[in-house]
């Protein structure tokens, strides 16, 4: 339950961030910040959800 729980947690706070890089602006380093910490929240649920599977 606490790898579940912390993997989801992660991912939410980096889907945080890849909200405010891309809303941020239209730079270079946005666009790469932001797809990069999508990229790892959506690794870090999937993540989430086979450790939620795991347990059952």
């Amino acid at each position: 339950m606490a790898m579940t729980t912390l993997f989801g947690v992660l991912a939410g706070a980096l889907a945080g961030v890849a909200i405010y890089a891309l809303s941020g602006g239209t730079g270079g380093r946005h666009l790469v910040v932001g797809l990069a910490a999508a990229a790892v929240a959506a690794w870090l649920a999937t993540l989430s959800r086979a450790a939620f599977r795991r347990r059952r």
